[in-house]
């Protein structure tokens, strides 16, 4: 008994996966509806649109296109922000295609420097589109991009107009 009283406080003050390090949702100087991480604003959007029609109106909000990501601490953050919005976590646009030179490209220019594929990387066709929240990993998977999808937005600098 004493041992596995023993056992059950080491697990108690074991640190787990989770708590390295609280993601929270801060406007900081951005406007209403926006949250700020690392020098950036961004904004969930659940209307269902194309790719597209959703970069052109990420671009109408003071936008710089759809979401680039560049590290797995921003993928995180943008999955917590489509969970605060969306407990389901459906299928949410980020700015990635290959409908440039067939090139896996960000839609703002940034460079690709950072990918959460499921499983192996697509090869460029021409006509998809990529997408978070895929399965219980919510990883990226492509998708042609005529499909409707909520979207998220990002910015920049640290304030859209």
């Amino acid at each position: 008994m004493i041992l596995f009283l023993f056992l059950f406080g080491l697990t108690l003050a074991a640190v787990s996966p989770s708590d390295e390090r609280e993601v929270k949702l801060q406007r900081g100087n951005c406007p209403m509806f926006w949250f700020s991480f690392n020098g950036r604003c961004y904004k969930y959007v659940s209307t269902r649109l194309t790719w597209a029609d959703a970069a052109l109106q990420c671009l109408s909000q003071g936008a710089t296109s759809l979401v680039s990501i560049h590290s797995l601490e921003e993928q995180n953050f943008v999955n917590f922000l489509i969970k605060n919005f969306d407990h389901a976590e459906g299928p949410t646009w980020i700015g990635l295609s290959d409908r440039i030179d067939k090139k896996w490209m960000w839609s703002d220019g940034a460079p690709l420097n950072f990918t959460l594929w499921n499983g192996e990387q697509p090869k460029p066709a021409g006509e998809y589109c990529a997408y978070t929240n895929y399965g219980g990993d919510v990883k990226w998977k492509h998708q042609p991009c005529g499909y409707s999808y909520a979207y998220v937005c990002a910015s920049r600098i640290d304030c859209p107009l």
